[in-house]
């Protein structure tokens, strides 16, 4: 009797040069029916899968917080951008992580810059170096001779830029991010004030509503914070515990204990809180964090923590399989505020103008970051505020630790808050539905006129339509223990080169979506849209998804809010959304537009929020 084919065997069949993710694309019949067939053991195939991969796929990275330069494994510098020199003004002496880089490969250790300073570097020859987009200067001094090797050095905390950026997205005031950006390299508080040009006591008053404003306890906590607002990539190990004892291991040259010490403390933990968590007497922490300042060169918690973070950003982008540069574009300010329970963040994109009424416009369960500039001027011209609030998980917002749409519709109120508004239209769309009736209902006050862009219906009343994006949502929808594995498979997989393959096919059956994916714009639009919003983890995507998959259904007793659906005409298998239980309910049908309405039919779609 032939064995029956697992989900294992499919997915070896692509190794990870091939991307087990094709399956979905060729293959997704044959994948559906192995899972049906043995639901028991895919949830670990595919995590199985997921860990071959690298821990993240396309990293998408500022590139003012990195500096590069290309040296011979003598230390000559054959070509160095105007940071790394800024950063080694005297030329570090890099000759024996040079030479272990030839002998090994690419490494990821700590290097001395101005000032004593610590940095983390990546070093690797031409080969390895082939996949940083480094810029013709430095590709041309990388292959005009042997044996030369790329330097990388993670330096967000040295860009003035991007503190400016961490600051307004914190909503400091002048003094407090002056104050800010000087703790970053400041030995101690008293210093910072002197560079920040202000008294001590204003110093540790204005501290005090900076560590408010982020939501930390402790000084390591606001620098690691403050450097990961800067990093586009945000925080990858949020989802790998013990991620950061590992790296501090690796990079920093620790002991394993020395290692838990120093990622604790570097989370802001006192030493007498990392004693009781490891078990160990306080004057063996304290011995194990003498070592690590030694090893380190860190000044102190603080500079620990920057050290931690920037390293953090850099091993994510290096290990991505497509790391990608670039300068945040497409207007609005970040924002990071803090949640009703003031622990979690809440991030979110406004565009302003702030005297015009605040709409909130939802993402989509893997894209809608950010608004196109189409459909966002359209919205301006209405006389509304367009605001993308990030839900729980996904881009910067931190994952929600209990019910999930509970947790997403106190984050709008904690928005709504912090922006001192006072009600706010909404426009929400698909997977996004649950969290906006749920807003609906726990805060009716807080709610405007809502309007419902292809809400996405219960699991008990989806149809079986044709189409592979139906198909695969249609499946994770109805296999809770599938979800996460699933999600973190997918994520690790985002290149561009497999995006565009995606892409092509979910909407091959959607004529004026294809042809909107023709733009070039439009296609890289999207393309790193999806990174962007998945690239720190996989939680939101799987949160969202396990909502439906345990059984979700619409809130009942939902107010007056002039609901107003509107419904793509081309998209297959739309249902009377009667289901909703909205009072007053409207339905429109938007003719011709499918998934990408936003880019398609932004005049009619403006219209219609406008209207509502």
């Amino acid at each position: 009797m032939t064995s029956p084919i697992r989900l294992s065997d499919l997915l070896r069949a692509r190794s990870p040069s091939a991307a087990p993710v094709e399956l979905l694309l060729d293959s997704w019949p044959a994948v559906e029916d192995v899972v049906l067939a043995h639901s028991g053991n895919a949830r670990q195939d595919l995590a199985d899968a997921a860990s071959a991969l690298p821990p993240i796929a396309g990293a998408i990275a500022d590139r003012r917080a990195l500096a590069a330069a290309v040296l011979t494994p003598r230390g000559d510098v054959c070509f160095a951008d105007a940071d790394y020199l800024a950063l080694f003004p005297d030329s570090a002496d890099l000759r024996p992580l040079l030479r272990r880089a030839l002998r090994e490969g690419p490494v990821v250790s700590l290097v001395e810059g101005a000032a004593g300073a610590a940095f983390t570097a990546w070093i690797g020859d031409a080969c390895a170096a082939g996949r940083w987009p480094l810029g013709p200067e430095a590709a041309q001094a990388l292959h005009a001779g042997q044996d030369r090797l790329a330097v990388v050095v993670s330096a967000p905390s040295r860009s003035s830029e991007l503190a400016r950026r961490a600051a307004r997205a914190l909503d400091l005031s002048a003094l407090e991010a002056r104050l800010a950006e000087a703790l970053l390299f400041a030995p101690n508080l008293e210093v910072a004030a002197a560079d920040a040009g202000v008294g001590r006591e204003t110093a540790r008053d204005a501290l005090r509503r900076i560590n408010a404003k982020a939501g930390v306890r402790r000084t390591p906590e606001l620098v690691a914070r403050l450097i990961a607002i800067m990093c586009v990539v945000g925080d990858p190990g949020v989802d790998q515990p013990g991620g950061d004892d590992a790296l501090a291991e690796t990079a920093f040259g620790l002991t394993p204990g020395e290692a838990r010490v120093a990622a604790l403390v570097a989370r802001g933990a006192t030493a007498p809180e990392t004693a009781q968590a490891l078990g160990l007497s306080p004057e063996t922490v304290k011995t194990h964090m003498k070592a690590v300042l030694q090893k380190t060169g860190a000044r102190g918690a603080k500079d620990l923590a920057r050290l931690l973070v920037e390293a953090r950003e850099l091993v994510a982008v290096a290990s991505a399989a497509e790391p990608v540069l670039g300068q945040e574009e497409g207007g609005g300010r970040l924002r990071v505020v803090a949640a009703l329970d003031g622990v979690r963040r809440v991030a979110l994109i406004d565009y302003g103008p702030y005297d015009a009424e605040p709409v909130l416009v939802f993402h989509g369960a893997a894209a809608g970051r950010r608004i196109p500039d189409g459909f966002r001027q359209r919205l301006i011209d209405r006389g509304l505020r367009p605001i993308i609030v990030q839900r729980p998980g996904f881009g910067l917002s931190d994952p929600a630790t209990d019910d999930y749409a509970a947790t997403g519709a106190a984050d709008i109120a904690a928005v709504i808050e912090r922006l001192r508004l006072r009600q706010v239209r909404m426009l929400a769309r698909d997977t996004g539905i649950p969290i906006a009736l749920r807003f609906a209902a726990d805060f009716p006050g807080l709610l405007g006129r809502a309007v419902l862009l292809n809400p996405h219906a219960p699991v008990h009343l989806v149809q079986e339509h044709a189409g592979l994006g139906a198909a695969i949502q249609r499946h994770l929808l109805r296999n809770p223990e599938l979800v996460a594995a699933s999600a973190e498979l997918l994520r690790r997989q985002v290149t561009t080169r497999l995006l565009e393959q995606v892409l092509d096919k979910v909407f091959s059956d959607l004529p004026l979506d294809a042809d909107a994916l023709a733009d070039p714009a439009i296609r890289e639009f999207l393309i790193r849209d999806i990174q962007a919003l998945c690239a720190r983890s996989g939680r939101g995507f799987a949160s969202e998804h396990a909502v439906y998959a345990n059984g979700w259904r619409p809130p009942a007793g939902l107010g007056d809010h002039g609901w107003t659906v509107i419904l793509s005409g081309e998209m297959p298998g739309q249902l009377d959304p009667a289901w909703l239980g909205a009072p007053g309910l409207r339905t429109v049908r938007l003719t011709g537009a499918g998934v990408l309405p936003q880019f398609t039919h932004a005049e009619a779609l403006a219209d219609l929020v406008a209207d509502a």
